[in-house]
């Protein structure tokens, strides 16, 4: 179609590096836009998901070993949606959770990664952490209304607390998990 070295070849090769870029660009705006509301209010949006994913108290008592994996981000690994709702989503949780939604194939997400581990150091004692891979459980990740990837959710007492999609700086995500601490 086009020859390798000619000006053409270049052109549409650097647009396709363009298109890439901006597809990053885009992820990360997605944090500035307004989320869905379940009763369509003006106060703080809260995800629909609630009973559908919880977990029996029979697969509760197992949950230190359906999370034994450790993440690229150093979090825990949740494989299925029953560690999911028994590690994040269960009522009876002291510590916040931090919850990383990412996937393999994510530059932005591999970014993230030593974010979220340094900020597990940081806050070791405060708050569990834990990692979703997007493409092995896509219905955990729309539950939690999940709709780009970097995504970290803070949870507490099965409650989301905070959202921040995209890519972020560690004194952003420190600060937003300091604020939080305060407040509960």
């Amino acid at each position: 179609m086009f020859e390798r070295n000619s000006s053409r070849f270049r052109t549409v090769v650097s647009l396709r590096v363009a298109i890439v870029m901006l597809t990053c660009a885009v992820t990360s705006f997605a944090a500035f836009l307004p989320q869905k509301c379940v009763d369509n209010s003006n106060s703080r949006c809260i995800p629909s998901f609630r009973s559908e994913i919880i977990a029996s108290p029979a697969v509760r008592s197992k949950s230190t070993s359906l999370a034994a994996a450790v993440g690229k981000s150093g979090g825990r690994l949740l494989e299925t949606a029953e560690a999911f709702a028994a590690n994040v989503l269960d009522e009876t949780l002291e510590k916040p959770v931090l919850v990383f939604f990412s996937a393999p194939w994510c530059g932005p997400c591999r970014l993230s990664n030593p974010v979220v581990k340094d900020i597990k150091k940081q806050f070791s004692n405060e708050i569990d952490v834990f990692e979703v891979c997007t493409d092995d459980l896509p219905d955990v990740a729309s539950d939690a209304d999940v709709v780009s990837i970097p995504t970290i959710q803070v949870y507490h007492r099965g409650n989301v607390l905070d959202t921040i999609v995209g890519c972020v700086a560690k004194n952003i995500l420190a600060s937003a998990i300091t604020k939080i601490l305060e407040e509960i």
